[in-house]
């Protein structure tokens, strides 16, 4: 009998696992539902294997989604979607953290121990294709323009931080699986599983005692759940710990598209620079088409997004007993919402800036109303989990991962959820 499962090799899991087995006498099982180690193709920066083309089949699991002409679409395998996303590793604000109840000094210091152990960087003034150079100078005009080595972003143009390790050699991911569990590997206390899918939760009244897998039933005095927003919630609704559609909040996203009168010539990074704006939006300077990144899609030109984050938008998990469906609605009011910032946008590509840069003409708004790939929150803490994620009324059960967010974060919720994994260990 171990001390502790944690469920989900991801980016809180693998942060759970090393931090929990630094005790000698704490046994720790660590279960993950998807494949081993990513492989190179997987780990390449400038490459996001997440399409339908893509070569690297099996690190990737799609969930039934409303509307059904969106995507969900999170990693599977040690690593988690960490492995297969763009490596943007932003904090939230300072002030998004107000009604925390994690001192200010821990999550600082939290965040700072994570950047550090994940080679959290960002990306430098020659890593930047002209696009993003003309974007920080335009809109540096408008807003403040935060210092490059600044962590903490605000309102006004911010460099991103990469998990990523960018040489001679490329580009490459780092995620909390070889930043914290590799290097534990060795712990005679600590246990890796893959392809081991934990369908349901073993309690008795108020107590969870265990995990129910395939093929057993494994005991322990404490599970904790960090499968991801979406894997925790199935497995809780399967335990019958959920009852009725979670909430959870997503990024809402609409692009301008343009085309470059020149390539680059050389690999670009997905998403180097933002600009935060006091509206909530993150407008994000992408690097180049995502046809450049993602196996399968179609070219359709390098774009600007344009993201609503705080207030996010709302969403919720459904359960039918059998199958997880992610329900995003049609967000008809967003692009009346947008308008004013997707303006300013094409104001941007049409100016004097972008000049030489791109094709006359070229400037379009794309209808589609997209998503970000970042639900979370349906469990956030201070309503349904305490500061360490015990849920209400349940014993013996944790959950630490994006389910446990509060809703206000104007940056994405990698590193704040990688955050809230060591401070929760």
């Amino acid at each position: 009998m171990h001390d502790v499962v944690v469920v989900g090799a991801g980016s809180a899991g693998c942060v759970l696992a090393e931090r929990l087995s630094r005790d000698p006498d704490r046994s720790v099982l660590l279960l993950e539902r998807g494949p081993g180690w990513p492989y190179a193709e997987v780990t390449d920066l400038y490459h996001l294997p997440v399409g339908a083309d893509a070569a690297t089949v099996g690190r990737t699991v799609s969930y039934p989604v409303s509307p059904p002409d969106l995507a969900v679409v999170r990693g599977h395998g040690i690593g988690g979607s960490a492995a297969v996303n763009g490596a943007y590793f932003l904090r939230w604000h300072r002030d998004d953290f107000v009604s925390w109840e994690h001192p200010i000094a821990d999550i600082e210091a939290a965040y700072a121990e994570v950047e550090s152990v994940m080679s959290a960087s960002p990306f430098a003034d020659d890593e930047l294709p002209d696009a993003a150079r003309a974007f920080e100078q335009w809109w540096g005009a408008l807003l403040p323009t935060r210092p490059v080595g600044e962590r903490w972003p605000a309102v006004g143009v911010n460099r991103i931080h990469s998990n990523s390790i960018r040489d001679a050699a490329g580009g490459r991911r780092v995620t909390t699986a070889e930043a914290f569990l590799r290097p534990a590997l060795g712990r005679p206390n600590l246990t890796v599983r893959t392809s081991t899918t934990v369908t349901a939760l073993e309690s008795k009244g108020d107590r969870v005692l265990g995990v129910r897998c395939d093929t057993e039933s494994i005991r322990c005095d404490e599970v904790v759940l960090c499968a991801g927003t979406l894997g925790t919630a199935a497995i809780l609704f399967a335990s019958g710990l959920a009852t009725g559609p979670l909430r959870v909040v997503e990024h809402r996203e609409m692009l301008v598209h343009y085309r470059l009168r020149h390539s680059p010539g050389r690999p670009t990074p997905l998403l180097p620079t933002v600009a935060h704006t006091a509206s909530g939006c993150e407008i994000r300077c992408y690097g180049g088409d995502f046809a450049d990144y993602i196996d399968g899609v179609p070219p359709l030109g390098p774009a600007i997004g344009v993201a609503a984050m705080s207030p996010g938008t709302p969403g919720t998990l459904v359960w039918d007993g059998a199958t997880l469906t992610v329900d995003l609605g049609s967000a008809p009011d967003l692009p009346a919402r947008l308008a004013p910032e997707l303006d300013q946008v094409q104001d941007m590509l049409n100016s004097g800036d972008f000049r030489g840069i791109i094709e006359p003409g070229s400037v379009r708004v794309d209808p589609v109303v997209r998503t970000s790939q970042h639900a979370s929150g349906s469990l956030p803490m201070g309503d349904r989990t305490d500061r360490f994620g015990a849920l209400d009324g349940v014993h013996g059960l944790r959950i630490v991962d994006g389910s446990i967010l509060p809703p206000g974060g104007r940056s994405g919720p990698h590193a704040t959820t990688v955050m809230v994994a060591a401070l929760s260990s």
